[in-house]
């Protein structure tokens, strides 16, 4: 310390530790989910200059896929299915009892009232065996050339016949596709919200299914809200209008979108496979022209500080948000080959008592990953597993859930007239290698709301 004229002046040194940006702009991607983090692509898109996201030559979405975003309820097991109706209950009588209930107004009986009172006479013939090409889902399932040449009309006749049985209700009736379908019912778009639903359906059907809002607003000069209403119009749509129709019908239970996997293990002929869903960060590169420019900047002696400044500044930018990217996914590939390794019983099967036990600290120790490492990675994610299965990874990180489901599918497959006691089924789960004590038997059901034996027995 200095001391002069009354004054007095201190010098000190401190260190002080700062985090690396980086390491916190890789921990916060790692954390991301799916969606989160093409929202994330997405801003950083518009907010960086020098970051560009190449643009894929994508195969046509087939109906699947379009079905799992728009109704997920469409995908359930259909009267064709021979295990559906293997289960389906059987009369010794041979009675169908189907036949007994009282008959309505048919999906073909509606459309052949509404077709014939807009054709002319003399094609009124084709457009009851037009008609008839409709299935029960109300797609078009024939051609014109085939229509026209098994009924001698022209090719002509059975377009004007086509386009006006596209006109009938229910709205898309006669659609060939999903997407179809759906634009069919749009045709009468009388708003911005339906006019822009009718171009995501045609040409950005995949960002509707990711939902990348802010492409679409960026693409269209739009707001996020127009961008939300427009997918709520594509929602509000029905992709089987033919089955308003049909007794029983699901159409009109609603269920909640199905969830969306992280991480995929899928078993094949040839071993393994293990995918990351969601953004590809191959797809994503530095702009040829900033790249460019810093070279140049690099090789001039004077240089303008503040260009200088904005290109190296926005390039590095963009090449850590890549790396972070890059990073997320490998360490999501090691997560699920660790799995496959440890897990592969439960995988394959679904089954819980072949779950291992697992903790996040014995993952990171063989990854040579910090546990928060491993814990951001797999922090709300789902996985789906072979048997098509999704589960969250929290799955592979719960010592009792193990001991839990395989509880509840002891009980499941009990005899409702004599209960099996807590003993019983410690000695049970024994005998399948799980040993526990008749009391933490008692804890676990307690836990997921399951009945003692006595109380089953009166149930």
């Amino acid at each position: 310390m200095a001391r002069l004229n009354g004054f007095s002046q201190s010098f000190e040194t401190s260190l002080q530790q700062r985090v690396d940006p980086r390491v916190v702009l890789a921990s916060r991607i790692l954390q991301m989910a799916q969606h989160e983090l093409e929202q994330a692509i997405d801003t950083e898109l518009i907010e960086n200059p020098a970051l560009e996201r190449l643009e894929e030559e994508h195969l046509p979405i087939e109906d699947a896929e379009i079905l799992r975003a728009v109704a997920p309820q469409e995908l359930r097991p259909g009267s064709e299915d021979f295990e559906f109706r293997r289960s389906l209950p059987q009369d010794d009588d041979g009675v169908n009892w189907v036949d007994l209930a009282s008959s309505s107004t048919t999906l073909w009986d509606h459309l052949r009232g509404e077709l014939t009172a807009v054709l002319p006479k003399h094609l009124t013939a084709l457009g009851l065996y037009m008609v008839e090409c409709v299935d029960a889902r109300g797609y078009f399932d024939s051609t014109v050339e085939e229509v026209a040449l098994a009924t001698g009309s022209s090719l002509e006749e059975a377009e004007f016949v086509l386009g006006k049985l596209r006109e009938c209700e229910p709205g898309g009736v006669g659609a060939t596709s999903v997407e179809d379908c759906l634009l069919l019912q749009l045709r009468r778009a009388d708003s911005m919200e339906r006019k822009l639903a009718r171009v995501i359906i045609r040409s950005h059907m995949e960002d509707f299914m990711t939902r990348r809002t802010q492409r679409i607003c960026r693409r269209y000069k739009v707001l996020p809200e127009v961008v939300e209403a427009a997918f709520r119009e594509i929602l509000d749509l029905n992709p089987y209008p033919g089955e308003t129709f049909q007794a029983g019908s699901v159409t009109a239970s609603i269920k909640p979108p199905a969830v969306v996997p992280d991480l995929v293990l899928e078993r094949t002929e040839n071993g393994w496979v293990i995918e990351v869903k969601g953004a590809d960060p191959s797809s994503l590169c530095l702009s040829r022209a900033y790249k460019h420019r810093l070279e140049e900047l690099d090789r001039l002696e004077r240089v303008p500080k503040d260009e200088r400044r904005h290109i190296s500044t926005y390039v590095h930018r963009a090449e850590d948000f890549i790396s972070c990217v890059q990073q997320r996914r490998r360490t999501l590939l090691r997560i699920g080959e660790y799995l496959v390794d440890r897990q592969a019983g439960f995988i394959s099967t679904g089954r819980y008592q072949f779950l291992q036990p697992l903790t996040r600290a014995q993952m990171a120790g063989v990854l040579g990953l910090h546990e928060s490492t491993v814990s951001r990675a797999t922090m709300e994610k789902f996985v789906q597993i072979a048997n098509g299965e999704i589960v969250p990874f929290e799955v592979f990180f719960k010592p009792a859930l193990r001991v839990q489901k395989m509880i509840e599918e002891i009980l499941a497959t009990e005899n409702p007239r004599d209960p099996l006691s807590d003993e019983r089924i410690a000695e049970i789960l024994a005998e399948r290698g799980v040993v526990v004590a008749r009391r933490t038997v008692n804890k676990y059901r307690d836990r997921t709301k399951l009945l003692s034996s006595r109380k089953r027995r009166s149930a």
